[in-house]
């Protein structure tokens, strides 16, 4: 009996060693001494919406709730309300960083490849974190600056990409734009 319970070990373990060789992964080089094997680069990022779309949708939603805490009467006074100019905030700061990938836009890839839409980009983005301090500390007068470098953004982006779509501070007139 003994030597029938070692057949059947040794022909499952003959088994398992063929069968395990069938799912081994391709023989691959060993890389050569001092280098490190190479992985497989992801594939670029992208939005899966036009750079317009995030504009139109979230920017321009976002940046007018910030910029509306401006007007009379209209200043965040308790947490509930700082809080909500938090999430516009982080909306911005968000979509700048969004709107330095290309999107589905004809001219997305071109605009996101201008050294100067990333530099706006990243300007949107830290106005965005500035008023996200800003609204932490339920600082007004740092929301007011976060919101004049959110409009220097807006307005210097679109002076040099879309002069024929202005930005808010050209069509409506905010606290901290000089007529």
């Amino acid at each position: 009996m003994k030597s029938n319970t070692f057949t059947a070990a040794l022909v499952l373990s003959a088994s398992v060693i063929a069968l395990g060789g069938c799912n081994a992964p391709p023989n691959q080089p060993a890389p050569e001494p001092g280098r490190v094997a190479e992985k497989a680069s992801p594939p670029p990022m992208s939005s899966p919406v036009s750079i317009n779309a995030v504009m139109v949708s979230l920017v321009d939603h976002a940046g007018h709730a910030l910029w509306d805490v401006e007007q009379e009467g209209k200043q965040p006074k308790t947490s509930a309300e700082w809080e909500l100019v938090a999430e516009h905030a982080t909306q911005l700061a968000a979509a700048g960083a969004l709107i330095s990938l290309p999107g589905t836009g004809v001219n997305d890839v071109k605009l996101t490849q201008q050294p100067n839409w990333q530099k706006w980009s990243r300007a949107m983005s830290d106005a965005g974190l500035a008023a996200m301090r800003a609204s932490k500390a339920e600082d007004m007068k740092a929301l007011l600056t976060a919101n004049g470098q959110l409009v220097e953004a807006c307005e210097s982006c679109h002076k040099e990409y879309k002069p024929e779509i202005p930005s808010e501070g050209i069509l409506h007139k905010h606290m901290h734009v000089a007529p």
